[in-house]
């Protein structure tokens, strides 16, 4: 399940919320978080997406045990 997101960088939270979904995020947080998925252990694959004035500035996956 490796999936490249870097084409999210620059786009607006209106575009994120077409392709994603609504996820839990709060529209005007400046991070959102998605849950990808779950590796065999059970821990979470998740996509987090930081903005800056509205725009996605930086897109990270990581993988932890901790619920976003």
């Amino acid at each position: 399940m490796k999936k490249d997101f870097s084409h999210l960088l620059g786009s607006t939270r209106i575009v994120i919320k077409h392709e994603m979904g609504d996820g839990f995020n709060y529209f005007t947080n400046d991070i959102w978080t998605y849950e990808l998925g779950k590796t065999w252990t059970g821990r979470r694959i998740i996509l987090s997406v930081t903005f800056e004035n509205g725009i996605a500035a930086e897109v990270k996956v990581f993988k932890s045990f901790r619920k976003y």
